[in-house]
């Protein structure tokens, strides 16, 4: 069985990004769960409120996938040290990990991008400064890291990380 573990800010994640993906991977008999920083509750950007769960309550080699849902929550975490942490770790540990819209900028600071392709929402100037290659796509995969560059690109990334799962973990 595959699981997927969809972080979210606590205020103002974007709903597609979440949702679209979300569906996808349940239709495919996934199992998803969602996290951000604190347990409780976390709201869109679109005011939808959702449960999720906290940090102290996840185990991250429990899971195959992490991925960063991104948003205007995300915009004041590309230095968040306690989510580079979990990154870098899901990074050795996990079959993939992903991001999208903004998220991708959190990865590149917690430096598991560098020398690596990928997009990313609003321009690559994060991106230069830690060594990620930008390509202007709306999805890119480079070895076990798929990012994805706006909510427009939510059923493609995926799509493409479903791919990916059902290849790496036999499923």
């Amino acid at each position: 069985m595959v699981c997927i573990l969809m972080w979210v800010a606590q205020e103002g994640f974007r709903d597609e990004e979440l949702f679209v993906p979300k569906s996808v991977f349940e239709e495919k008999g996934f199992i998803v769960n969602v996290v951000s920083h604190d347990k409780g509750t976390a709201w869109s950007k679109f005011g939808k409120i959702i449960e999720v769960l906290g940090f102290e309550d996840i185990d991250i080699g429990d899971y195959d996938a992490f991925l960063l849902v991104g948003g205007p929550g995300t915009f004041n975490l590309a230095d968040d040290k306690i989510l580079h942490e979990y990154i870098k770790e899901a990074e050795k540990k996990l079959s993939l990990l992903g991001g999208i819209c903004y998220a991708p900028n959190i990865m590149a600071r917690a430096g598991v991008l560098k020398g690596k392709r990928a997009t990313v929402w609003g321009g690559p100037d994060i991106f230069d400064k830690e060594g990620v290659i930008f390509e202007d796509k709306n999805v890119v995969k480079d070895g076990k890291i798929i990012t994805a560059n706006s909510p427009d690109a939510a059923l493609e990334w995926a799509k493409e990380t479903v791919n990916y799962l059902k290849c790496s973990c036999g499923k």
